[in-house]
C-alpha cells in the first residue's frame, strides 16, 4: 500500500482546524505510517540462493507457491533452480527484511557457453568461458547438470582432451567485468562450432560500420540481427557502456569464434536494472565498482544501482571489487538507487573444513575439527547426499555425517569461531580422513603448521608438499623456506590427513597413504 498522499491530506485537514478555531493544537504523535511506507510491502532481493523450503537468499525467506512466476530463458521451474544460482525476487518483504512472499522469480545466469581453449587456470582458480574471466571461490557450488559434483581439475582434464566442456556461470560481477562466481553448473561435455551461447554485460570496442562490439574478449556480430531481436534499443542505438544480453550461434569454439546473431530467435536485449518503487525495501549482494562508504556504485545483474549511506560499512574492510551485502530501500523514481541502512563488507572466506562434526550440532552452531562453526540466515545450506532438498539446516546433521563447511575466521572473541558461509552434506558416512585450508599463524617453522588453533604435522616420508595449482615442491624442507618466506597469513591446505581431538590435531595417515599440503591461492 502506497498512500503517502492520504497521510498529507490528513495532515492539512488536521492544521486547518487548528487555523479556524483560532486555538493552540496539540500536534498528535500518533504514527500514521498505515497511510505512508509502514504498510508498504513490496520489496526485492538480489543473491544467490542459499536454501530452499521456499526460497531462500540474502537473509530472507521468501514463500512461493503456483502463483509466483519463473522467469527463465532455459524454461527451468523453482524445481531446477539449484543452491548457489543467482536470482531476482520481486514480491512482497517484511520490515525485518526476514521473510516475504515472492510474486516473481528471475535466474540470473551471466553466461553460457564453452570453456575456451588454455582457459583453465589451477594456480589462481580461473576459468574463462566465451571470452569471460570466472573466478572459483572455495564457496563457488560446482556441479554437472546430470547429477554431482565437479571442479577445475577434472574440467581441465576434459580441456587437455581437446573438448570444450559447457557451463553456465552464476556469480557478481566487478568493475573489470569479472565474474566471481556462486555457482558453475557443468552441462554439455563438448560444445561445437554454431551451438547456442548466451552472455551479458557491458558493451566496449562498438563498430557501428560493422556492426560489431565485445563483451569482455568475447566478439558478438549482429550485422544479420533479425527485426524482432532488437530489444529496448534506445532510438539513438547501441553505444559502448550500455549492458546487454545477447543470444546467437557460436561459430567457431576455442576462443576465436564470433557470437553471431541472425536466426529467429537470436537477439540483443539492451537491460536495466529497476530494483522497485520508491520507499520499496531491498536487500542485494554485489561487487562495488567504484565509489566511496558514504556513496558507491555496486554490481547487480544487468548493470548497476548508486548506495547511499549515512553510516560506515560494518565485516571487512571497505573498498573497490569487495564483496557487499546491502539492506534498504529505493530512492528515486528510476528504481536503481538505495538509502542504506546497513552495509556490509563480506570478509574472504579462506575458511574450508572437510570431517565429521565432533558431536551433535545444537541450535545454531557445531563443532568441526576442533573449531566451532556458526551459522546463521545468510548461510548457505546444501545436501549432496539428494536425500533432503527442503528445510535442510544444521539440525538435519549428525556426527556420522562428513560435511564441508566454508566460511571466515572470527577471532574478536577468543578462542574464534568460523562463521559459514556454506554447510554442505557430502555423505551420510564418517569420514575416514579430512580436508582443512586456513591462514598459517606465526611462529613458521618445520614440521609443524599452526592454522587457526589446529596443529597441522607434517613429515620426510608420508606428506606430499605442493604449490598452487598443483605444482609439486620438491619436499619438506623447501615447502618450509618458501611459506617462512610468504609469512603468516598465507593459505594452505591441507588434504587426507587424520583428525584427533585435544588439543585438535591433523597428522599424516599412518596405513600408507600419503598427506598432502599445498599452497592456495582464494578468490573474494
Amino acid at each position: 500500500m502506497k498512500n503517502r498522499p492520504g497521510a498529507a491530506v490528513l495532515l492539512g485537514i488536521f492544521a486547518l482546524g487548528c487555523i479556524l478555531s483560532m486555538s493552540s493544537c496539540w500536534w498528535p504523535t500518533v504514527d500514521l505510517t498505515f497511510l505512508g511506507d509502514g504498510e508498504n510491502t513490496d520489496g526485492t532481493g538480489i543473491g544467490p540462493v542459499t536454501g530452499f523450503g521456499s526460497i531462500k537468499l540474502a537473509g530472507a525467506v521468501f514463500s512461493e507457491d503456483n502463483t509466483t512466476s519463473i522467469v527463465d530463458d532455459e524454461g527451468r521451474t523453482i524445481d531446477n533452480v539449484i543452491e548457489g544460482m543467482v536470482v531476482t525476487v520481486h514480491g512482497t518483504l517484511d520490515q525485518s527484511f526476514r521473510s516475504g512472499a515472492a510474486s516473481k522469480i528471475t535466474i540470473e545466469r551471466e553466461v553460457r557457453g564453452p570453456v575456451d581453449d588454455n582457459g583453465v587456470t589451477l594456480a589462481d582458480d580461473s576459468v574463462r568461458v566465451l571470452g569471460q574471466t570466472v573466478l572459483v571461490t572455495p564457496g563457488t557450488v560446482f556441479v554437472r547438470f546430470s547429477g554431482g559434483e565437479t571442479d577445475l581439475v577434472a574440467l581441465k582434464a576434459d580441456l587437455d582432451n581437446t573438448l570444450h566442456p559447457e557451463l553456465e556461470v552464476h556469480g557478481g560481477v566487478d568493475d573489470l567485468g569479472v565474474i566471481h562466481a556462486t555457482f558453475i553448473g557443468r552441462g554439455r561435455d563438448n560444445v561445437v562450432a554454431d551451438d547456442n551461447v548466451e552472455l551479458r554485460g557491458k558493451i566496449s570496442n562498438l563498430d557501428t560500420l560493422f556492426r560489431a562490439f565485445l563483451i569482455g574478449a568475447q566478439q558478438v556480430d549482429f550485422s544479420g540481427l533479425p527485426a524482432g531481436g532488437k530489444v529496448n534499443w534506445p532510438v539513438t542505438g547501441l553505444k559502448d557502456g550500455l549492458f546487454v544480453e545477447v543470444r546467437g550461434l557460436l561459430d567457431a569454439v576455442g576462443g576465436s569464434g564470433v557470437v553471431r546473431t541472425d536466426r529467429s530467435g537470436d537477439l540483443v536485449e539492451v537491460k536495466t536494472v529497476s530494483l522497485g518503487s520508491p520507499r520499496d525495501r531491498v536487500m542485494v549482494e554485489g561487487y562495488v565498482v567504484s565509489g566511496t562508504e558514504a556513496s558507491f556504485v555496486m554490481g547487480v545483474p544487468n548493470g548497476t544501482v548508486t548506495v547511499n549511506s549515512g553510516n560506515a560499512p560494518t565485516g571487512g574492510t571497505f573498498g573497490l571489487r569487495q564483496r557487499v551485502r546491502v539492506k534498504g530501500t529505493v530512492t528515486g523514481s528510476a528504481g536503481a538507487t538505495v538509502q542504506a541502512s546497513v552495509v556490509t563488507t563480506l570478509s574472504t572466506e579462506d575458511i574450508l573444513m572437510e570431517g565429521s562434526p565432533d558431536s551433535p550440532p545444537s541450535g545454531t552452531s557445531m563443532t568441526l575439527l576442533g573449531k566451532t562453526v556458526e551459522v546463521n540466515d545468510f548461510t548457505l545450506f546444501r545436501d549432496q547426499t539428494g536425500a533432503i532438498r527442503k528445510n535442510f539446516d544444521l539440525s538435519r546433521i549428525s556426527p556420522s555425517d562428513t560435511v564441508r563447511v566454508v566460511g571466515a575466521f572470527d577471532n574478536t572473541v577468543l578462542p574464534g569461531k568460523v562463521i559459514a558461509a556454506k554447510v554442505e552434506r557430502l555423505g551420510a558416512t564418517p569420514a575416514g580422513t579430512v580436508t582443512f585450508q586456513a591462514p598459517v599463524s606465526a611462529p613458521i617453522g618445520s614440521p609443524n603448521l599452526v592454522m587457526i588453533g589446529v596443529t597441522v604435522r607434517t613429515d620426510f616420508t608420508t606428506t606430499d608438499y605442493f604449490d598452487e595449482g598443483g605444482v609439486p615442491i620438491a619436499d619438506q624442507t623447501a615447502f618450509f623456506t618458501e611459506l617462512a618466506n610468504r609469512g603468516a597469513g598465507t593459505i594452505v591446505k591441507v588434504k587426507r590427513g587424520i583428525f584427533t581431538g585435544g588439543p585438535p590435531r591433523i597428522n599424516p595417515p599412518s596405513d600408507g597413504s600419503r598427506m598432502e599440503v599445498g599452497f592456495e591461492q582464494v578468490n573474494n
